[in-house]
């Protein structure tokens, strides 16, 4: 009987860990004039990177920002933090005179900072998952690098390979059509729950090869990128965070405050829309309510896009990973 061939990868490339390079580097900003020129409006305003990263739209915003400046930059990421402790040392050793704060933590949190509740100037959120965090082996992010199921961006809560240990097979449908959008998530969720149960159910190959079990292949690419993009997102509850900070991030804009989002897919896109369609226009009131008189009859927010910006042609040739961005923005009416 011919020995079964194996289904080691061979539709899809493989990369190898180059993270720790020392010319390796985050990702290029994606559209970095055009988000920052929505960005900065008042250069001794507070402003807020929600998604440090490599410090690329950082750099630029404190490029702008005159010495009342301030720039408080957020990363879940600790190598992020590293990384951009040692790029911006000159501006952190101004001590108590620097512009720039960095936080090892979600961008949610600063809606938790009541201090600045209401003096915002602007929110940037990139959505974009970097260049950095796909290519190294210490994350598991990506098909294409052989690592434990990991997947969080920060180093606390459950991982992927906690969720894959325990999630039902309903669950994990759910999860890879929700989050995926994938066509054919019950018999990929069927092939992850076979391996687990046969426990070899333990690396990004692993999951790599449950899926390429049961996909034509054809569409191997589409179907890996879409199933680990789903288990990301319901590892690190993208999609609530950033729901939940769009809402709460409201209040503590300065008026004429922006928001300013760079998404990658269509479910983050999604969100963003809806939100921002939603608090441009006035709830419908009763007019016997009786403090019909004293409600504003100003929305919270004004789009400044209403479609969203796209990249140049050009920018494309020279970064093909911006090619599905989408740039949002709106601005906080002055209520008068």
């Amino acid at each position: 009987m011919a020995k079964k061939k194996s289904l080691q990868h061979k539709s899809v490339k493989t990369r190898i860990d180059k993270s720790m390079a020392v010319e390796y580097d985050y990702h290029l900003p994606v559209m970095l004039n055009e988000t920052i020129d929505f960005l900065v409006t008042d250069t001794n305003g507070i402003y807020i990177d929600g998604t440090l990263g490599g410090g690329g739209h950082a750099a630029e915003i404190l490029q702008r920002l005159d010495s009342g400046g301030n720039l408080f930059a957020f990363d879940k990421h600790s190598t992020a933090i590293e990384h951009c402790n040692a790029r911006f040392d000159a501006e952190l050793k101004r001590g108590t005179s620097s512009r720039l704060r960095l936080y090892n933590y979600c961008y949610s949190k600063v809606c938790s900072f009541d201090e600045i509740r209401g003096q915002i100037s602007g929110l940037l959120l990139d959505l974009g998952v970097s260049s950095k965090q796909l290519d190294t082996d210490s994350l598991g992010l990506s098909y294409r690098v052989n690592s434990k199921l990991d997947m969080r961006f920060g180093d606390t809560g459950l991982t992927a390979g906690d969720l894959l240990s325990s999630v039902s097979e309903p669950e994990l449908i759910d999860i890879l059509r929700n989050y995926g959008e994938e066509p054919m998530a019950r018999r990929i969720a069927s092939s992850i729950l076979q391996r687990r149960n046969s426990n070899t159910m333990n690396t990004t190959f692993d999951l790599r090869e449950a899926v390429e079990e049961r996909v034509p292949k054809a569409l191997h690419f589409k179907a890996l990128s879409r199933v680990f993009q789903a288990i990301r997102i319901a590892v690190n509850q993208e999609l609530k965070v950033l729901e939940d900070t769009l809402k709460g991030i409201i209040p503590m804009l300065a008026p004429g405050g922006r928001i300013v989002i760079l998404s990658y897919h269509s479910l983050e896109d999604r969100i963003v829309k809806n939100i921002f369609k939603e608090h441009s226009k006035l709830p419908k009131v009763n007019r016997q309510h009786p403090d019909f008189d004293k409600l504003s009859n100003t929305p919270p927010l004004k789009l400044l896009t209403p479609r969203p910006m796209l990249p140049s042609e050009q920018e494309l040739l020279l970064n093909p990973r911006a090619r599905s961005a989408k740039l949002r923005v709106a601005e906080k009416n002055v209520v008068g």
